[in-house]
């Protein structure tokens, strides 16, 4: 394991250009998956994004993961709109970060934190694939935690025109945190859920604020469904 990790830390400075899909022609570095290097990371879930996202927007990416949607966003906007991304995962954060350099997209703000009802830090489980790492009270890491509602109400960021959420369970918390915004602003949301309890929780939340929605197919796994909604 311990010779995997090293060449994978080498091929990491390696990238190749995206081979189809909105980010055709852009690089991406090599290790982060097939998936985005053919351009079919996500398909329906990135269609439903394409079909409602629209230049010039604000974009929170709750859930940055290593800039895939954040960078179409910063292509679609090109030098209007803002692309306001969380992750708190340092290494994902790393790859963000390279993702958006290599490619000159400029129009972002990354801040490394998780986000959830109430600002603080919690304990964060990154023992996982990149892309299932999550808040829990057993994680190994200790990470700073925002609410969307505070950084709108302060001032410190301008409201959402669009919110992607895909935080692996946290989902339940980024709503609470995030519910004030959504109801005087009614984002575009296009939200993962990765168990049937917090599904059901957002189809009430999202019938509460009255939004209409569409349940996306599923990504082959159980359990997992991406919703996408408008007001």
């Amino acid at each position: 394991m311990k010779f995997k990790h090293i060449i994978k830390n080498l091929l990491s400075g390696i990238t190749l250009p995206i081979q189809s899909g909105p980010l055709k022609g852009k690089r991406w570095i090599a290790t982060s998956g097939k998936k985005f290097i053919t351009g079919r990371f996500e398909e329906y879930k990135t269609q439903a994004f394409l079909d409602h996202f629209k230049k010039g927007s604000v974009f929170y990416d709750i859930g940055a993961h290593i800039g895939y949607f954040s960078a179409i966003a910063c292509s679609i906007n090109q030098e209007s709109g803002h692309v306001y991304a969380f992750e708190p995962r340092p290494d994902n954060a790393k790859f963000y970060l390279r993702h958006m350099a290599i490619n000159g997209f400029s129009n972002f703000t990354l801040t490394k934190a998780a986000v959830a009802e109430q600002a603080g830090t919690l304990r964060f489980n990154a023992n996982t694939g990149t892309a299932t790492g999550h808040l829990s009270e057993t994680g190994n890491l200790t990470v700073e935690v925002v609410s969307v509602d505070q950084l709108v109400n302060s001032g410190k960021l301008p409201p959402p025109d669009f919110i992607k959420i895909d935080v692996e369970g946290g989902e339940i918390e980024v709503l609470k945190g995030c519910e004030q915004t959504i109801s005087q602003h009614k984002p575009k949301l296009l939200i993962a859920t990765h168990s049937p309890e917090t599904h059901n929780y957002v189809v009430q939340f999202l019938n509460t604020h009255a939004y209409q929605f569409n349940i996306l197919n599923q990504d082959g796994i159980k359990g997992d469904t991406e919703i996408m909604a408008v007001a």
